[in-house]
Parts: structure tokens; C-alpha cells; sequence
């Protein structure tokens, strides 16, 4: 989940010498950081809560692809536009539309957006803050299942390419799979990465400050957005997954 600052202020000067402290949290919180949409499911839901005592909220929400843009089909969020009352709750419905049209052998990722819009203040020189959440949204059709508990990474390919210093991560399954850490070695010793979600059947490339390691650990997220680490022998540059 990625947070945006959308700033709209009157005449606000800045001189030299000056600094102006700019803190902000989210008041309004949804309940998840992921959803998945499974094919059987007439509809998704996701909890939003205003956390702020005192102040009403607008809440306007949206479904984009995953290039960013803003889209009406397949999926459609119920209600676009509320207003959520101080430490009042509301669920946002997202349903799918006749004319879904998605590969049926692969997921399909969204993205919801969530932004909350602060009541317009009264007071001379003042700065609104609009913060905004954006949460995955995995389309996941009937063919490609998932049992319970199951270690996506399980399923993905590692080599260790040394001249390179590159992990080379390869995902023959059907799902997204986000990898967020690699630790090295008995020691669990972190490389330094950037967070990649990896599509069905891509691939990635991450660097390696060290190449010399037995076992690797890679880091990724389940679909409740927790955090799981799948172990991996690697022998001649090459990984593989170790069942638990």
C-alpha cells in the first residue's frame, strides 16, 4: 500500500530562514493492504474507517490498471464518492461487470485507490491535506487455484549469474508474486533490494553485494499482506526451494 500527498495551500510563503514542518497521517485507514478477487465471487469488500475524533471525511475511491489508468470495467467500486462521519466505519464493494473479459490461466492485478478528502477549512492561510491509499487487487479465475497455506515463492526459479552479481528470479506460475527481501547464508545476512513484484511467467533481476552463499531466503507477501520467508539451497549458481 503506497500513500500520496495531494496538497492544495493559500498563499504560503516560503523565505529564507523559514521552514514550514509538514506532518500528515492517513485519517481514513482501510482494513487491508490486498484483496483478491477469486472468479466464484459476485463481489470483494474492503472496510475503511475514519480514525480522526473530531473531523468528517469525503472518501473518494477508483479502480485502476495496471499502467496507472483509471478504468469502469471489469471492476466497478460501490459508493465512488461518501462521507464517513468521526470514528465511523463504511465498506467499499467491488464488483465485477458482464463484459469481464481477463486470461482465465493467470491472475490479473488492479489497483484500488482510496482517497481521503479533509472538510474545507476556515482559517486564513491554511494547507489541506489529501492522502491517498492504493491497494492491489488480484483477479484470480477459476483455473488458477491456490490451497490454503501454499508458498507461492515455492514455485519460482533462482540462478546466481556471479559475472553479473545478479540473482535472476524466474515465475513459471500463474500468480504475482512479490518479493520484498533476500537473506543470505546461515547468518541471514540482507541484501540490499528494492521491492519487485514479479508477473505470471516474467522474471526479475535483483543485485547481489555477494555471490558466495549455500542458502537463500527470499522474502515475499502472502495474500493477507503478511510477510513470509521460503528457504533455498543453492548449488552451481542455481536455487532451489526447500519444502518445509
Amino acid at each position: 500500500m503506497s500513500r500520496f500527498a495531494l496538497f492544495t495551500a493559500h498563499r504560503l510563503f516560503l523565505a529564507a530562514g523559514l521552514a514550514l514542518p509538514l506532518l500528515a497521517s492517513a485519517a481514513v485507514v482501510p482494513d487491508r493492504t490486498r484483496l483478491v478477487f477469486e472468479e466464484s465471487a459476485p463481489s470483494v469488500s474492503v472496510t475503511v474507517s475514519n480514525k480522526n475524533p473530531q473531523l468528517p471525511f469525503i472518501v473518494q475511491s477508483w479502480i485502476e490498471n495496471e499502467s496507472g489508468q483509471k478504468v469502469t470495467s471489469p471492476f466497478m467500486v460501490l459508493p465512488p464518492l461518501q462521507r464517513i462521519e468521526p470514528n465511523e466505519s463504511s465498506v467499499l464493494r467491488i464488483v465485477k461487470l458482464p463484459e469481464l473479459a481477463l486470461p482465465a490461466d493467470r491472475e490479473s492485478v488492479f489497483y484500488l485507490n482510496i482517497r481521503e478528502i479533509p472538510p474545507k477549512s476556515q482559517a486564513v492561510n491554511s494547507m489541506q491535506i489529501a492522502l491517498q491509499s492504493k491497494i492491489k487487487l488480484f483477479y484470480r479465475p477459476a483455473a488458477v487455484k491456490r490451497e490454503r497455506g501454499e508458498d507461492l515463492a515455492l514455485g519460482l526459479n533462482l540462478k546466481i549469474d556471479p559475472a553479473a552479481k545478479q540473482l535472476i528470479v524466474d515465475n513459471p506460475t500463474p500468480f504475482h508474486i512479490t518479493v520484498v527481501g533476500l537473506l543470505a547464508g546461515p547468518e541471514k545476512t540482507r541484501m540490499p533490494i528494492d521491492t519487485v513484484m514479479i508477473a505470471p511467467r516474467g522474471n526479475a533481476r535483483f543485485a547481489l553485494s555477494n555471490t558466495a552463499f549455500s542458502t537463500l531466503r527470499v522474502s515475499n507477501m502472502n495474500d493477507f499482506g503478511g510477510q513470509s520467508d521460503t528457504l533455498f539451497n543453492c548449488v552451481a549458481n542455481v536455487c532451489k526451494g526447500v519444502r518445509p
